[in-house]
């Protein structure tokens, strides 16, 4: 009987991970989570690891980081098999992340960390290796995933496959920059040893299945947003029931859009209309994170502060959520299926931004129409969109958490109801205030850890292009997920073929990657090219679009569209043929999608000149400074180093230099600039990781001295 009993257990992700061989029992459902379950487990675990993390921390100090709950899960054992009953989930995205950030441990050399975590990912039995979630349907992605090969996606996978898939993606196209560099063995550590989860272990499969059934199908779990409303009724004196319609309707309708649209919309509405939002750049809103969790208890705590004294406040309440939700909807299948009106929604959902929707909720009023609503959507999304691509091509933080944090300082600005006009102008005056545009895009490329983002680039000046020239709008097919559309390289990746041109690999390397060298085709074209030379892939080239086919000599004969969009837009100087792609190629290229950019993202087409001439921002110093307390440019500042400083840095016997610029930026040799030491260490090393201030050294004199070594004496001294 005892050996029956359920048992719990509390366990650190190496416990769970440790002498164990997972599988799945047979009402287990498949792994369904999509990005942004992924992106949401990602950045709860960043936001807990870094209000810890310092950079001058000993490793011992992460035994005392503030652990982190993850959660339960349900499993028994048999034949020295585990078998997950509940909680698939969070082991599959953690076993997945293991795998991650063992390759990441391994570009950093640290080899030994990297050992750990591959004794959590596989063991061998039998003489095999086996994964420790072991689902031979997976074994072969596992296995190539990270790899410098890759994992090709079959075009008929099984769903649950592309899930894992797309969860992949969101690892090497999104995992925060912080947590690649400096932290990284830090973060694996605390990772280990202080997130945890607890195991329920069931006696039997039978009471597997019971535990499963009651956590997922009995009983009433109340909720955040239970709770909520019971709190609002309950202070309702007359006709609660027509309150209690009215929010049963409103979370109905929400709930058709999606599973977790109802409580995504409250605290977004919460955030849009109610949180105080901090000015400073560098500040955090804890009413922002507060209602991120147990939004409920929030509004209680904050009753007074809402407005919420009288009934009729807590009945105007629910009144004005049905009004705001009847918004929210239009904007989430916006977010979700490309519509032109709406196309910056979209735009933005595709990368990432999850609560896009609560400036414009800031700036709607209850008696705005559905029309007013949509006008006012796309201009918060055409200015987030904006801000998106100025950042991305000058190397600036703009991952998801970065977007959302550009659009809560919004809220505070847009707050009131401004009309279409006014928030125009606003928006206007930000833009004009921005510190960066598309000046630095000289050299902008392909890199270890932005592909999501240059195929973003390509997807929106193919698609401007292509529409200017009376052809159909496919930017839904550009950004599908299934990725029908890919990048392509029009210098074939054999170095021997360009030289004396290119003489090193590390310039051949800068160009060839340049966003100027590259392309967007249809996948099943772009794998019948291999590396066929230039002159001809070209001819096929003429066929694809007008980016592409514009390379071509004879792609300007008989076209009469593609002839007036290029005379209208005055790019014949720029959007030419190459008979010969060469170096110089490239380079005019550049020029060209520069100038593409200018024009798609042109502010003055979409918001105007600001009525009042406005002073841009400096923010070099905040660049950094979110991540490490301390930038770059502050050292300089106090006279730790000086100006224009030479940086080294090696790896394996090679040797790399770069140059701090005035503004905190980093320029490595080959011209790139970089908003951070770990960005341009990881593209000098052709790497998915560097840790920056211990990787690079400062030049003074006849010696060097490691970055890491120079902040820790002005920390010392008091400097910063």
């Amino acid at each position: 009987m005892q050996s029956n009993l359920i048992q719990s257990k509390v366990m650190t992700v190496e416990e769970v991970f440790t002498g164990r061989q997972y599988r799945l029992d047979t009402y287990q459902r498949e792994f369904t989570w999509g990005r942004s379950d992924v992106r949401r487990l990602i950045d709860d675990l960043r936001k807990k690891f870094s209000a810890n993390w310092r950079l001058e921390h000993d490793r011992t100090r992460v035994a005392r980081y503030q652990p982190y709950f993850l959660g339960p899960y349900v499993y028994h054992e048999e034949d020295r098999t585990t078998y997950l009953v509940d909680g698939q989930q969070r082991i599959t995205t953690l076993h997945l992340m293991l795998i991650y950030l063992r390759e990441l441990l391994r570009a950093q050399d640290l080899e030994d960390e990297a050992g750990r975590l591959t004794s959590l990912i596989k063991s061998r039995k039998y003489g095999r290796s086996v994964h420790t979630l072991d689902i031979p349907d997976r074994s072969v992605f596992l296995e190539e995933v990270f790899t410098e090969k890759g994992f090709s996606l079959p075009d008929d996978a099984p769903g649950a496959l592309r899930k894992l898939w797309e969860a992949s993606c969101v690892f090497q196209e999104e995992f925060p920059e912080e947590l690649r560099g400096d932290a990284l063995p830090y973060f694996v550590d605390w990772l280990l040893e202080g997130v945890c989860l607890v195991g329920i272990q069931a006696g039997t499969s039978e009471q597997g299945w019971e535990i499963y059934e009651s956590m997922n199908d009995r009983g009433v779990r109340l909720g955040p947003i239970d709770l909520l409303k019971s709190f609002l009724l309950s202070k309702i004196d007359k006709a609660p029931d027509g309150a209690d319609k009215v929010w049963r309707r409103t979370v109905s309708e929400l709930a058709a859009v999606d599973v977790n649209a109802p409580s995504d919309f409250l605290k977004t509405f919460l955030i849009a209309r109610f949180a105080r939002i901090p000015t400073s750049d560098d500040s955090s809103s804890t009413d922002v994170e507060k209602i991120s969790g147990p939004f409920h208890t929030w509004v209680k705590e904050n009753a007074s502060a809402l407005g919420l004294i009288r009934s009729s406040d807590h009945r105007a309440l629910i009144d004005e959520l049905e009004i705001y939700a009847n918004h929210y909807r239009t904007l989430a299948a916006a977010a979700r299926a490309y519509v032109p009106d709406l196309a910056s929604v979209f735009f933005n959902a595709y990368n990432g931004m999850s609560i896009q929707t609560a400036p414009v909720l800031a700036a709607v009023h209850p008696r705005d129409s559905l029309a007013t609503c949509k006008a006012k959507a796309k201009l918060v999304a055409d200015y987030l969109d904006l801000v998106l691509v100025r950042r991305l091509v000058n190397d600036l933080p703009c991952s998801p958490a970065d977007l959302d944090q550009e659009a809560v300082r919004l809220v505070g600005l847009l707050r009131g109801g401004l009309d279409v006009s006014r928030l125009r102008e606003v928006l206007a005056e930000e833009i004009a205030r921005l510190p960066y545009d598309f000046d630095a895009m000289k050299t902008y490329g392909l890199r270890s850890n932005n592909s999501r983002q240059v195929r973003y680039l390509l997807a929106r000046l193919t698609g401007f292009v292509e529409s200017s020239c009376s052809r159909s709008d496919e930017m839904g097919a550009y950004l599908d997920g299934r990725r029908p559309f890919e990048i392509e390289h029009i210098w074939a990746n054999r170095f021997e073929r360009y030289q004396p041109e290119t003489k090193k690999r590390p310039v051949f390397d800068s160009y060839r990657n340049r966003l100027g060298a590259l392309l967007l085709l249809k996948k099943s074209d772009n794998a019948s090219y291999q590396d066929l030379p230039y002159e001809e892939k070209v001819d096929y080239y003429q066929r694809q679009n007008h980016l592409a086919g514009s390379l071509h000599v004879k792609h300007r004969e008989r076209n009469p569209d593609f002839n007036k969009f290029v005379r209208t837009r005055k790019l014949d100087g720029l959007l030419r043929p190459f008979p010969k792609f060469t170096m110089s190629a490239i380079e005019e290229r550049q020029k060209l999608y520069q100038k593409l950019c200018e024009i798609v993202w042109d502010p003055a087409a979409a918001f105007g000149t600001p009525a009042i001439p406005t002073q841009r921002v400096d923010r070099s110093r905040t660049r950094t400074r979110a991540r490490y307390d301390v930038a770059i440019t502050d050292l300089v500042a106090k006279g730790m180093l000086p100006q224009g400083v030479q940086l080294v840095g090696s790896r394996r016997g090679v040797r790399f230099g770069a140059e701090v610029l005035d503004d905190g930026r980093i320029r490595v040799d080959s011209g790139e600039t970089f908003g951070s030491l770990s960005a341009a260490g990881e593209f000098v090393l052709q790497s998915q990781s560097c840790a920056g201030w211990n990787f690079w050294r400062a030049r003074l004199g006849d010696h060097e001295v490691k970055l890491v070594d120079v902040r820790r004496e002005a920390l010392e001294q008091g400097l910063v």
